[in-house]
């Protein structure tokens, strides 16, 4: 039995990847929008300004901003594709994120003035006219929240297709104006039936929600320019792929910096001490090509041996500790921890009394070297003993009326 072949709207136009195959979904996606929101801004408009409702032209005026965003979809797609040149060495996809800034500006002065203007009617209480039009316009007003939605699916799909974040903005952008739509329809229907407030006051919440889109796209690209952390997704894909490579034991402090459609990781991945360089080289390049593959980023990455960084804080420590127990040790300075491959050579300098014996100190010395291997572990100790004197006040931490004098 054949299987009923599913009509599929959204073409195959090739590798997601290429920014020029990408391009041609911005513009597909850009196209549509523009065409059904130039088609829906002039009919909201002109049942708007028959039946002088505030709440359907701010509606339209809505729908219009959402062509300037298709505008910004096209002119980005078509920026983006452009390679990277001496003057741009990371390409031209921040110039989508300008441009979003600006188109956001612009949605709040618009949405202030409607606010303005709704107040001004809720005061003044202004019906709306030709009335017994209200119910038929108010319900075409709804239908159109249905080809609003359908816009928003068309425009999510076909983000989820390349993985694109202005697709899937556009197509929320989409969906808020179908919501609002379908509340102007509500509010022009009731107040044909005596409701007179409901115009204004939806107009009121059309006004406050393209403040809202014009504020949060603007935060949005904002962000992007400033730098923004990176996304957990993104962290927990790295990750993922650094654990496939056996040599990799962990990878933190991850960065991304956004270009558009460009991003760049920076990263720190840990191997084995005992790697030798040019096998490290040759991990590092691994993992790039795997990242690469799977996320199309380029990636900058710092080898490091496993645990170098927080192990050395913690055997320090370790030290510290040790040395401030010994009451012949009036303070210390310059510990240094070599790491090798048996073991770690381990340096300090002791303070100790001045008039301590040859005896006591070597005593001292040998003492010390055994809790430090014990505690420690296999390790070479160098301890270099330091009298206490006059000299050596600015780098002795212990309290002594000498010092109290200085």
């Amino acid at each position: 039995m054949k299987t009923k072949k599913r009509f599929n709207l959204i073409p195959d136009y090739g590798d997601v990847n290429n920014p020029a195959f990408r391009a041609k979904y911005g513009y597909l996606e850009g196209k549509v929008s523009i065409i059904g929101n130039i088609v829906l801004f002039i009919m909201k408009l002109t049942l708007g300004l028959f039946i002088n409702s505030i709440a359907l032209i701010a509606d339209s005026i809505h729908t219009l901003s959402d062509v300037g965003t298709s505008f910004i979809v096209i002119v980005s797609f078509n920026i983006a594709k452009k390679p990277s040149d001496t003057r741009h060495p990371f390409g031209y996809g921040r110039v989508e994120y300008i441009a979003t800034i600006i188109i956001a500006v612009l949605l709040v002065i618009t949405g202030i003035g409607f606010i303005q203007q709704s107040i001004e009617r809720i005061l003044n209480s202004v019906s709306i006219t030709h009335q017994q039009y209200a119910v038929v316009i108010g319900g075409i007003i709804i239908i159109s929240a249905v080809v609003k939605e359908w816009m928003a699916r068309f425009s999510q799909a076909l983000g989820k297709k390349i993985k694109s974040d202005i697709l899937v903005a556009d197509a929320w952008h989409h969906r808020s104006d179908a919501l609002t739509n379908i509340g102007v329809g509500i509010s022009i229907i009731g107040a044909s039936f005596g409701f007179p407030f409901l115009d204004p006051t939806f107009g009121m919440i059309v006004s406050l929600v393209i403040v809202y889109v014009g504020i949060s796209l603007g935060k949005t690209s904002s962000q992007f320019l400033i730098g923004k952390s990176p996304d957990a997704d993104l962290v927990k894909s790295v990750e993922e792929i650094g654990q496939g490579i056996k040599e990799v034991k962990n990878i933190h402090d991850i960065s991304v910096h956004d270009y558009g459609t460009r991003k760049i990781i920076t990263l720190h991945a840990e191997v084995d001490t005992t790697v030798m360089l040019d096998e490290a080289h040759g991990i590092a390049n691994t993992l790039e090509e795997k990242i690469m593959e799977k996320l199309h980023c380029s990636t900058i990455i710092h080898i490091e041996p496993t645990q170098f960084h927080r192990d050395t804080f913690f055997k320090k420590r370790l030290l510290q500790d040790l040395l401030e127990k010994q009451n012949s040790v009036i303070s210390f300075h310059n510990i240094r921890i070599i790491r090798r491959l048996e073991k770690d050579d381990i340096s300090m300098h002791l303070v100790v009394n001045k008039d301590m014996s040859i005896q006591n100190s070597h005593q001292l010395v040998h003492r010390i070297e055994e809790l430090i291997q014990k505690k420690y572990g296999p390790c070479d100790v160098h301890i270099h003993l330091e009298p206490c004197q006059h000299s050596y006040c600015p780098i002795c931490s212990a309290p002594c009326e000498k010092k109290k004098n200085e």
